[in-house]
């Protein structure tokens, strides 16, 4: 009788929600390597090529020279907790880690929801779940 109360009691308790809040990226890790300049000139080759006709490039600047090419490929992984994010390689890490947090959001995409916290200079750091979550504040209520 004792095991068919407390099973009654669990399936009846409602989930408790999850206040998330966006990670302190002085507690962040590179995991992923930066690309070498020799290794961002021969994809600048490649990419930016005659031939690249396959890239469909339109009135996209990123071509227009290396500089360009380096703000979108010259990035690295990192992860603070359970947020990743490709961050920009031409900072250093020191700086990186000093990054202060601007704004968090919280949107679908697709089955999943993404909360996205993003820093100083554009830098973002996104955590994707499958539970559903709605900003609140500067936090996301995840159920």
């Amino acid at each position: 009788m004792k095991r068919l109360v407390l099973a009654l009691m669990l399936v009846a308790a409602p989930a408790l929600a999850e206040e998330i809040s966006c990670p302190d990226l002085s507690h962040a890790v590179q995991i992923g390597d930066c690309p070498s300049e020799a290794q961002l000139k021969y994809s600048y080759a490649g990419y930016c090529s005659d031939d690249s006709r396959m890239n469909d490039k339109g009135g996209d600047t990123t071509c227009t020279s290396l500089d360009e090419f380096k703000k979108l490929k010259n990035h690295a992984l990192w992860e603070a907790g359970e947020f990743q994010g490709y961050l920009q390689c031409s900072r250093s890490p020191q700086e990186t880690r000093a990054l202060k947090l601007q704004n968090l959001s919280v949107a679908p995409a697709g089955k999943l929801t993404r909360v996205v916290c993003t820093y100083e200079g554009g830098a973002m750091m996104v955590m994707r779940t499958r539970r559903a979550c709605r900003q609140q504040g500067d936090k996301a209520v995840c159920d």
